[in-house]
């Protein structure tokens, strides 16, 4: 390998044996996290880095997207319609957001790092402990067909697995 070549350990997960691994193992989670959001006024670059110090993706925020950042200080940009149908704002402030989305999810089937073309065209890397997620619509009840990566750390600090109770699903606890 020649000087300045990078080694990529990383194995890329095949859109079917993801699909596979959320039909048959995945679980219904619920988003509880807070957030803070701002909409850009101008082409704004965003670098996901995870709590760990992972750099996990590079966006460029287009005026009118929203960049959310996490309680961790992870940051991403969402599109004006996504952000509003997964996010309300939370009563008296103008800036933090109540996460309303839930997802079906699993842990990496693969049990080794792995990369994906995530749902927003760019290449997305995951530890071998990642979290494979996708949207889910529960009053479709299906999910989006869309698989993402989310770090564990942060999937475990964002999201509360459905209750089920006799086969069925519950909706989430109102607090």
């Amino acid at each position: 390998m020649s000087g300045g070549e990078r080694t990529d350990p990383a194995e890329e997960a095949s859109a079917s044996a993801l699909a596979e691994a959320l039909d048959s193992s995945g679980q219904r989670y619920r988003k509880v996290a807070k957030v803070r959001a701002r909409q850009a006024t101008e082409p704004t670059p965003v670098q996901t880095v995870l709590a760990d110090g992972t750099r996990e993706t590079s966006n460029i925020a287009e005026p009118g997207d929203y960049i959310v950042t996490a309680g961790s200080g992870e940051r991403w940009v969402v599109k004006p319609e996504t952000f509003e149908a997964r996010y309300a704002p939370k009563s008296g402030t103008s800036t933090v957001y109540l996460a309303r989305g839930e997802v079906i999810a699993v842990e990496n089937p693969f049990r080794r790092p792995v990369f994906i073309m995530a749902p927003w065209g760019e290449r997305q890397h995951g530890a071998a402990d990642c979290m494979i997620a996708d949207v889910f619509d529960p009053a479709k009840g299906q999910r989006a067909g869309e698989p993402y990566i989310i770090a564990r750390a942060e999937f475990l600090r964002t999201y509360r697995l459905v209750r089920e109770r006799r086969g069925k699903m519950l909706p989430p606890k109102r607090k």
